[in-house]
């Protein structure tokens, strides 16, 4: 209003100029006008001013009006969004005053700290009755990170461990919104912090894969250059183990450069019709070699007729993966089942081992990269480690999901599911 009476102002002060010159002119130029007119042209001219004067006054307070009703509508509409943010977000939102007193918070704080629900405001809620911040969390961290902003006035992060919901970890960043009221923002970092975990286990496991066959390169090679080449009844023993040793590093690279261009999506598939039985048979003819060495037998209940979209080439990878960790990681004269059905609209398929099984705690982390549940026997087993690691990204390409059950000397079970394709016409249209 303060806009407005200074616009009022120069308009009043102009009329009054302007009667006071009217005054002057009628005085001086009609000196023997009558009193009568005179004071009727004088209430007719005062009547003219004010009325110009009221009319320019109440266009300008229609106008501060309207902007007064423009401003409040954008305020209402940005308390709109603002709450529809806060409600909608991930992270945990805290807002408390001087005395750390909780003024408002959203759902997602309310699963961080102990705060109460309110079913009339779901998402976002101003406390009526302020709750203390050392009553909604008794961390300490918590509450002396608020306490710091208020003083410093001054942004300022933690990192907060919150035992009591899972084990989660969160990044707790408040900021000064004025002097009294302060932000918190909870972010969960849980996921990162488990990617960077198995990042780096991920790195030390390779640099020990990588590490076991160059010693023994190395040692070899270091042996048949001080003289063993000329030992006939050695130096091709030592080649051979050059030669498996150079094999291992060879197979180890070209997997985690396949796992890197199936991560990055650069792998394009062509899924087709397949006929799974006749994909299983292929598989199990390259599997033969190592079947024959352990005495493991395989039984196959996959019907012929059962037909799934996917890329034969990919499909192959992945049956031969699991067939051969059934193999490789089985009892002796083990057995190992392989089966199929329909599940949903999709074909769901079963690798059963009689292995040692897997531990719960192991279980999470099978298809990890170079993860190894049993070290110590995996170690003495041939084999990169990222097979699974493949397997899982391979068979998520193909729109299907897997799992893995297993108990503790009681084998493993691996299903995965692929979508299913129509039955050829005729035998002709069966892809080979």
């Amino acid at each position: 209003m303060a806009g407005l009476a200074r616009r009022v102002w120069p308009v009043t002060l102009a009329a009054f100029v302007l009667f006071v010159v009217y005054e002057a002119i009628k005085t001086l130029m009609f000196p023997r006008m009558s009193v009568v007119v005179s004071h009727v042209i004088t209430v007719l001219v005062v009547a003219l001013l004010t009325f110009i004067v009221s009319r320019y006054a109440l266009a300008r307070y229609g106008e501060a009006l309207a902007e007064i009703e423009r401003q409040t509508q954008m305020s209402e509409e940005t308390n709109r969004l603002l709450i529809g943010v806060l409600a909608t977000m991930r992270e945990g939102v805290l807002i408390v005053d001087r005395d750390l007193h909780i003024i408002l918070y959203n759902d997602a704080a309310r699963r961080i700290v102990k705060l109460p629900a309110d079913d009339a405001a779901p998402h976002l809620r101003i406390t009526e009755s302020p709750r203390r911040l050392i009553d909604a969390t008794r961390d300490p961290l918590i509450n002396q990170t608020f306490r710091r902003a208020l003083d410093e006035h001054a942004a300022v992060e933690a990192r907060v461990e919150m035992a009591e919901i899972g084990s989660r970890s969160y990044q707790l960043n408040v900021a000064p919104l004025s002097r009294t009221l302060a932000v918190g923002v909870f972010f969960d970092i849980t996921e990162l912090e488990r990617l960077e975990r198995v990042r780096r286990e991920f790195f030390a496991n390779l640099s020990h894969e990588l590490r076991t066959p160059l010693t023994a390169i190395l040692a070899y090679s270091e042996t048949l250059l001080d003289g063993a080449i000329d030992d006939r009844e050695h130096n091709v023993r030592f080649l051979e183990k050059l030669h498996k040793h150079a094999a291992r590093m060879s197979e180890m690279i070209s997997d985690i450069s396949d796992l890197s261009a199936i991560e990055s999506g650069k792998v394009s598939l062509d899924p087709r019709p397949v006929r799974l039985r006749a994909v299983l048979n292929d598989v199990l003819v390259l599997a033969e070699a190592r079947r024959g060495r352990t005495g493991v037998t395989v039984n196959v209940t996959v019907p012929d007729e059962l037909m799934v979209k996917a890329d034969r080439t990919r499909l192959e990878q992945i049956l031969y993966n699991l067939i051969d960790n059934a193999i490789k990681f089985n009892r002796p004269a083990g057995g190992v089942t392989i089966s199929a059905e329909q599940q949903n609209g999709r074909a769901a398929i079963h690798v059963e081992d009689t292995g040692v099984g897997i531990a719960a705690q192991d279980l999470p982390r099978v298809f990890e990269r170079l993860y190894r549940a049993d070290k110590s026997r995996s170690r003495r087993t041939e084999g990169t480690g990222l097979g699974l690691a493949i397997v899982k990204h391979l068979v998520q390409a193909h729109g299907g999901e897997i799992t893995v059950r297993s108990e503790l000397g009681c084998g493993s079970r691996f299903t995965f599911t692929l979508p299913l394709a129509a039955s050829p016409a005729s035998p002709a249209e069966l892809p080979r």
